[in-house]
This record gives C-alpha cells, structure tokens and sequence, in this order.
C-alpha cells in the first residue's frame, strides 16, 4: 500500500512539472509552451492575454489572409503597409499653385493626409519665394494644403496654393516646384474611417463639437 501511495506521489509531482514548463522539440523550455518549430493551427487561434513585448526591433506582425490563414506580416512583400509614405514633387507649377491633382489612389482602401510641404523656386533650390495678393497690397492670404476625395471618382485628390495671391521672387511672378509630403492609410488594417462631423457655429466664435463614435 506505502509503495502505491509513493508512485501516485511520483506521477502527480511529475505532472506539476509538465504542467510548468513545457517544451516541444525542446528540452530546456523558457516558456509555459515552448515550441522549437513550425505551428500548424487548423481552426481558431486565441490570444487572451498577449502581453506587452519589450523587444521591439526585429518583431513580426500576424495577420490574418482571406483563405483564414495566419500568416507572418512581411513589408518587403507586400503591396502596401498599414502605414505609408510618400512625397509628391510638382517640377514647375503655376504661379497660381497647385489647382487639383487626382493620386489615383483609391478612397475605399485608403485613407490619405497631407503630412507637410514646401515649395522652391522652379528647377533651383532657392528658398526665397513670397506671396503676392492678387486682391490689395496689404492682403495675404492662407495656404491651403489638402488631400479630398473626389465625389464622382472615388480617389484622393490634392491641392496646394495661396488664395487670391501667386508665388514671386523678386517682385515678379514665379513657377515653382511643389513638394508635397502625404502619408497613406490602409483601411480596414490600422486605419478606421469615420463619417463626418458637421458643426453648426451658429455665427459663434467658439463651439464644442460632438465626441467621434468609439471615442
């Protein structure tokens, strides 16, 4: 009796241990699980709890394909990243800026901003470009530097000029070449579109508008 009591002692110790650490092709595992090899997962995948890592560099992203597949993220291979960047030059542009440009870029699989700019003096890298109204002498106007989705094709367009004025260099009128940096969202992977929000100011100065959804 003393030496069954002694061996059922003997398995549960051991199964405390293989409880502990396991390890698969693996004898020294580090890990609850601590597997040395390919993962096959033929239905659901759970991570309830995945923690924080505090080795960033050299981490891999999975994600999930259309086939259910999940699959190592590699940005070498893919035809986009969940974050994009790209700059736009404009060699030459009117004196009147940059009117509308279609990017060709889809708006249901991509969410575009302007992420900044700057302008030289046409085929030079001279910096010394000033606005001149076209309205009184004493008037400047604002920037407007934007990307829009066009309403009848579906893409996202930019503009970049100075209303009612034109670039010049030395009190003359001048082209220019535009460079206009936008940074590129894929929806559906990081980005989340929402709809738009319309504020009436009710000719105030001040206004506060309603929280985005999910917010």
């Amino acid at each position: 009796m003393r030496k069954i009591y002694l061996y059922s002692t003997i398995v549960f110790l051991q199964s405390i241990s293989l409880m502990a650490q396991v390890g698969i092709n693996n004898p020294n595992p580090s890990a609850t699980l601590d597997v040395n090899g390919s993962v096959l997962v033929q239905k659901n995948l759970f991570l309830e709890n995945p923690q924080a890592f505090s080795i960033i560099r050299g981490s891999k992203l999975l994600i999930q394909k259309t086939n259910d597949q999940i699959v190592q993220y590699d940005i070498d291979k893919s035809k986009y990243g969940p974050i994009n960047y790209v700059q736009f030059v404009f060699r030459n542009t009117n004196t009147n800026g940059l009117q509308d440009y279609d990017t060709k870029i889809s708006a249901n699989d991509y969410l575009v901003t302007v992420q900044g700019f700057y302008f030289l003096i046409a085929g030079t890298n001279n910096t010394n470009v000033t606005i001149k109204s076209t309205q009184h002498d004493d008037n400047i106007d604002g920037f407007q530097m934007y990307a829009y989705i066009h309403p009848e094709k579906g893409t996202w367009h930019v503009r970049g000029f100075v209303n009612n004025s034109t670039f010049r260099n030395d009190n003359q009128n001048t082209a220019i070449d535009l460079y206009m940096n936008l940074i590129i969202y894929r929806n559906g992977f990081i980005a989340k579109p929402l709809n738009d929000i319309t504020v009436n100011m009710e000719d105030s100065e001040t206004k506060t508008a309603p929280l985005p959804p999910g917010f």
